[in-house]
């Protein structure tokens, strides 16, 4: 783009250059040189072509910056003064001008002809300037004939400067006179688009004025500088004829249009301060919430608000009260220890003055509002019987007190004062109303922040948990050529109570235990480690299932709550015979599949944590198998057989029992994918209503 605009300028320079040394050989050879000056009229025409490209990417590359409309009203007083003074300088200097003869101008020295060219590129370059600005001025909020209207005004001009392309510079026609008067027309008609000014602030109204009469009065000095047969205009005819009535016209429509402007600014400047509150109000609403959206710290929030209200109602004083049952917890105020501990924004009035205001009467306004929720506006405090317990406070004329209502409960409340009686129209009580709306958005979704970053933070901490429980269980199993184990298990919740373990006795025995504590989630799991730890300093010590189960519930009946057990089965296999003793505690029954049989094996048995002493010992029984190769021993908990259908009917150990069987010549890999699918399947495959557990142990023989 800068190389664009270099080659512009540069382009336009050389042009210009070509044309003053034209002009410069032409000063003494009078007439027969129609093709020469054919071809000058072409090379100014170039350019200034190649000038307005210049001007245009200018003005388009600032444009990209939302130039306002004052700074381009700016840019054209100015560009109107640079004009003036170059008129003013050049008229000033000592040049010989022109001589006239049949109507032709024939400049005396070589001065002037420079200086014609000058003042001529900086006229033209000037009215490029204005016409291109107020172009931009027009099409603010256009509407469907801007543009028509503007197009057909610029297609005049060029015509009328056009039509003087065969005339002397001395020399007029009854066309260039049409023309003319056709584009004054137009200029009317398009000085009439000045809907910017409605947009204005009332700073902006007042430099509007400003700006607007200095460039009237700039483009009415160049008007009556170019209607009169001066050196200036000479200078501007001699150069080129069509670029002067350009100029002129330009001129003419920069008079018209910012004339017109002052006398509309001064029109609207009257209502310029009802417009800026206008305008304050729907941008504080817009801030209002784009804050709610992006704010999620409530105290900033409420301060915002308060000086909102302080700003767009002229308040004297405003303070928001977050009801303490509601939100005073929830930011960090401890409800209770004083009067004012819900008071979480306040401006320009004293603590004294507010606590005398909501707690001076039992029938305060604070408690008139909370037992209506609706707005209270009290337009004269001192007169009003409402406010008689409060008409000693000085400072404060008007009250308006608007209810924070969320689901049909108050959870807060909006105040603003005025030191005048009456002081609060019916806009600004609308606007403190659509605060208070937004306002009240804001608690809430502070509420739904606060509740979603605890959530997470359980989240997170649930997520460790997970990972430490999962520790807790095997993560491989031991290898046996005589027996292969699988095992698996999956909590409903992000932890579960469900736990299986393997501890190696001595060098041929092993210990295989499954548990199932009562219910779900983080309760179940801090059991669950616990047994852990149980099974893991216990198991080594007693040799028999029996004497473990019994020393398990010593270890837990004193600290497990009453509420809760904990079932379990622990079993012990000789990896060179294949016996198996196992003894349960209240766990599902070990579904034992061999070549000719398949059953459960139920040793009876109470949960731990139920009872203590000689009767849970009582009902703890001993069970022995002796396993022959191919036989299967499946250990899981009652998440598998207590699985529901979407008809609501279980799993059931017969499905169990007949999947197993079916699966006996697999690897224990295999049978345990078999559980696990066939559960899931029959389950319609919506998850696990409960923690899940299974392991599979089956002997491959010596």
């Amino acid at each position: 783009m800068k190389i664009k605009k270099i080659l512009f300028v540069l382009g336009s320079g050389f042009l210009f250059l070509v044309v003053f040394i034209i002009d410069a050989i032409l000063k003494n050879i009078e007439g027969g040189l129609d093709g020469i000056f054919f071809i000058r009229v072409l090379l100014v025409a170039a350019a200034f072509v190649l000038l307005y490209f210049y001007v245009d990417s200018k003005i388009k590359s600032a444009e990209g910056g939302e130039r306002s409309q004052i700074q381009r009203l700016g840019a054209v007083a100015v560009w109107t003064g640079i004009l003036i003074a170059s008129y003013i300088i050049v008229s000033i200097l000592p040049l010989n001008w022109f001589e006239s003869r049949d109507l032709q101008l024939y400049p005396r020295d070589y001065l002037t002809i420079l200086f014609s060219t000058l003042l001529s590129i900086v006229s033209g370059l000037a009215m490029i300037i204005t016409v291109r600005y107020v172009k931009e001025m027009l099409f603010y909020r256009r509407t469907r004939g801007t543009k028509r209207n503007f197009v057909l005004l610029l297609v005049v001009m060029f015509c009328a400067a056009a039509s003087t392309y065969n005339l002397r510079p001395l020399e007029t026609s009854l066309g260039k006179t049409i023309l003319f008067t056709v584009a004054i027309f137009f200029i009317i008609v398009n000085s009439f688009r000045l809907s910017w000014i409605a947009y204005l602030s009332r700073r902006e109204k007042i430099y509007a004025l400003l700006y607007a009469l200095l460039a009237f009065f700039g483009f009415m000095a160049i008007n009556i500088i170019l209607s009169e047969m001066s050196s200036l205009t000479k200078a501007l005819l001699y150069f080129n004829y069509p670029l002067f009535v350009f100029v002129q016209l330009s001129a003419l429509f920069g008079s018209v249009y910012f004339g017109m402007a002052f006398i509309s600014t001064l029109f609207h400047l009257p209502t310029a301060a009802a417009f800026d509150r206008k305008q304050h109000e729907v941008s504080s609403l817009y801030n209002l919430s784009r804050l709610i959206t992006q704010v999620f710290d409530f105290n900033d929030l409420a301060k915002t608000v308060t000086k909102m209200t302080l700003e767009v109602c002229e308040a004297s004083g405003a303070w928001l009260e977050v009801l303490p049952s509601d939100g005073a917890k929830e930011f960090g105020k401890k409800a209770g220890e004083h009067r004012l501990d819900g008071i979480v924004s306040r401006h320009n009035i004293e603590p004294e003055a507010v606590e005398q205001i909501l707690f001076g009467s039992e029938q305060s306004v604070r408690s008139l509002v909370l037992s209506s929720k609706k707005i209270l506006l009290v337009d004269n405090v001192k007169g009003d019987r409402r406010t008689s317990y409060i008409s000693r406070i000085r400072n404060v004329g008007t009250l308006l007190v608007v209810p924070l209502v969320s689901h049909d409960e108050p959870i807060g409340i909006l105040y603003a004062t005025k030191e005048i009686d009456h002081g609060f129209e019916d806009d600004d009580v609308n606007i403190v109303s659509g605060f208070a709306d937004h306002v009240t958005i804001a608690i809430e979704n502070a509420k739904l922040f606060k509740k979603s970053l605890e959530k997470e933070r359980l989240q997170r901490e649930l997520l460790i948990a997970q990972e430490m429980q999962k520790r807790l269980i095997p993560q491989t199993l031991p290898f046996f050529s005589s027996a292969d184990m699988k095992a698996v298990s999956a909590p409903a919740l992000e932890v579960g109570g469900d736990y299986y373990d393997i501890v190696m006795l001595d060098e041929h025995r092993i210990g295989i235990v499954i548990g199932d504590v009562s219910g779900k989630g983080v309760g179940a799991a801090f059991y669950m480690a616990e047994v852990k730890g149980i099974f893991q300093s216990l198991s080594k010590i007693y040799s028999s299932p029996k004497e473990f189960l019994v020393k398990a519930n010593e270890a837990l009946i004193s600290s497990i709550d009453k509420r809760s057990f904990i079932s379990l089965i622990y079993a012990i296999l000789d990896t060179r015979t294949g016996e198996l003793v196992l003894s349960r505690a209240g766990h599902c029954p070990m579904l034992y599949v061999s070549f000719d049989k398949k059953q459960y094996v139920k040793p009876t048995g109470m949960g731990l944590g139920l009872r203590a002493g000689k009767l849970f010992e009582e009902t703890i029984e001993e069970r022995h198998i002796t396993m022959k190769k191919g036989d299967v021993c499946v250990f899981y908990t009652d998440g598998v057989t207590e699985s529901r259908s979407s008809t609501g009917e279980e799993f059931g150990y017969e499905r169990l029992l007949d999947l197993v069987a079916a699966h006996r010549n697999r690897s224990a890999e295999e049978i345990k994918e078999g559980i696990i699918q066939g559960v899931w399947n029959y389950t319609d495959e919506h998850g696990y209503d409960d923690d899940l557990t299974v392991f599979v142990l089956k002997w491959q023989g010596v």
